[in-house]
């Protein structure tokens, strides 16, 4: 492998190691209610509907403060994803630490359909008025 290419692979995982660094930082030390520099859901201020991402990021905030069931109630389906995500990125570093080449898409199909329709299960089910999604 090539020297600059070994570098530029590290540099990359070390920015996607220090971005959720820092927002957790923010998260931590900045709660969403309370400060405007956060973003807005597009999705929410066009419709007045959430979307599966919407709770996100007070979810992160309760997250960081140790604070699971408040998270849990903002957005179940963020909070039961976390780990996976996490492991997906401690799979993605130990692969680049080794020097191993890098594959695209690993998944089979099906479970990418199958995660699409939990998401859109969720989307549809959190816009209705059944528990715990009164607004």
């Amino acid at each position: 492998m090539v020297i600059t290419e070994l570098i530029s692979r590290r540099l990359t995982l070390a920015l996607l190691w220090l971005t959720p660094a820092v927002v957790a930082v923010c998260l931590f030390l900045f709660e969403p209610g309370r400060w405007g520099f956060y973003p807005v859901c597009p999705f929410r201020a066009l419709t007045g509907l959430t979307c599966p991402g919407c709770g996100s990021t007070r979810a992160l905030y309760h997250l960081v403060h140790g604070e699971l069931i408040p998270a849990f109630e903002l957005n179940p389906l963020f909070v039961v994803s976390l780990p996976l995500l996490l492991y997906a990125l401690i799979r993605h570093t130990s692969i680049v630490l080794r020097g191993e080449p890098v594959r695209g898409n690993t998944l089979h199909p099906r479970y990418i359909w199958a995660m699409f329709g939990v998401i859109l299960f969720f989307w549809v089910f959190r816009n209705t008025p059944l528990y715990p999604f009164v607004s």
